[in-house]
């Protein structure tokens, strides 16, 4: 089978013309999605780059080692109007998702987005229906589905091993995340009406794991609270740009309700300055017969934090630390942060559902997160 050709929305230069070889604002292509296509280049092949000038592309596609045969665009109609691209990646600002994807989607191109598939509820329907019209396969970046610990927890609770689910609650902390001081460029992270938030993003990611898993609410309620209101910026270089930055945010989330099997669940999210125990994400489910238990240090739900845990106790026999890592092929070979980008990559490639994030089952999740603001008494958009 041919390669994916695949062109990238969103690959921003490094700075002082050197590549980005960390997070930043506007690098998370070059940091995540670089490494993660180039160990699967039996499936993906990078043949063209689209940013706000053709300029930068062109800087871009120099920077990173790009073929020189690979074409610079500056605009989603020029990238989507390419007949040599299959597969168009939008990773930028949840903002820009609808206008960037739509030209690639009316082209019937292979669309990725990054986590959250829109910037709101309207923007994300209208997305998935322009998908559906067009037929194409489709992914958004909640990696967290293809990381192989949630793949095995799904697999221990299909297999009946922990008898009937009747509980699960999840104790989550934003400790991991500064909560008083900010990045100037990235403010939109601060308020609730970006759809990039703690809220959207970093319990989002959880919360669509969590529903993969066990299923969907069928009553919520819920409690959404700025506890910090006011946050510092700071520019790239360390100087204070705003003391007292408004943030609209929640913080604080509290959801708790019935599933679809009939199983009580509760999420609480904290967002302390740090943790006394360092840990990011503790995740119990409790069934008839035995229960799980999930720990993250640390770190956010999606990032294939290697010091995740997964313990398993049937009945009133010993503990079991599971293995959950056995035969994977991108532990400990790429950097932590693309491991699961590329497992879901490869699942894509392959046509395995199960572990891709479509824009349908983003769209159910991100009808769960508008549930949950309006059971909250928010303002849903």
């Amino acid at each position: 089978m041919a390669p994916i050709r695949v062109g990238i929305v969103g690959l921003r230069p490094g700075p002082d013309g050197k590549p980005a070889d960390s997070l930043g604002i506007g690098y998370w292509a070059a940091v995540v999605h670089l490494p993660a296509l180039r160990a699967l280049s039996e499936y993906y092949e990078i043949v063209a780059v689209c940013n706000s000038t053709v300029e930068s592309a062109k800087q871009a596609i120099k920077q990173y080692g790009l073929p020189e045969s690979a074409k610079a665009y500056g605009g989603a109609e020029e990238i989507a109007n390419d007949p040599n691209v299959d597969l168009v990646v939008v990773s930028v600002n949840v903002a820009k998702h609808l206008e960037l994807a739509r030209p690639a989607l009316l082209k019937k191109k292979l669309v990725f987005v990054e986590w959250p598939l829109g910037a709101g509820l309207a923007q994300s329907e209208e997305l998935s229906k322009l998908a559906k019209a067009a037929g194409v396969h489709t992914s958004v970046g909640a990696q967290g589905r293809a990381d192989p610990l949630v793949v095995k927890v799904k697999s221990i609770i299909e297999s009946g091993q922990i008898g009937k689910v009747v509980n699960s609650s999840a104790w989550v902390s934003s400790g991991a995340i500064t909560n008083d001081t900010w990045i100037e460029e990235a403010e939109y992270f601060l308020e609730h009406k970006s759809g990039g938030n703690i809220l959207f993003i970093y319990f989002g990611h959880f919360l669509d794991s969590f529903v993969h898993v066990l299923g969907d609410f069928t009553e919520v309620q819920a409690i959404l609270k700025t506890a910090i209101d006011k946050v510092a910026i700071y520019s790239a270089k360390g100087e204070l740009v705003n003391p007292a930055y408004p943030k609209s945010g929640a913080d604080q989330i509290l959801v708790q309700g019935i599933l679809e099997s009939g199983a009580v669940a509760s999420i609480a999210v904290r967002g302390p300055r740090a943790d006394v125990d360092d840990v990011s994400f503790r995740w119990v489910i409790s069934g008839t017969e035995g229960q799980i238990e999930v720990i993250i240090p640390h770190n956010n739900w999606q990032f294939s934090e290697p010091k995740r845990t997964l313990k398993l106790r049937i009945g009133k026999n010993e503990v079991q630390t599971v293995d959950f890592l056995s035969g994977d092929e991108f532990d400990g070979k790429l950097p932590q942060l693309s491991t699961n980008v590329a497992r879901q990559y490869l699942a894509f490639a392959k046509g395995d559902t199960e572990r891709v994030v479509t824009f349908e089952s983003a769209l159910k999740t991100k009808r769960l997160l508008d549930r949950i603001i309006k059971a909250a008494g928010w303002e849903s958009f």
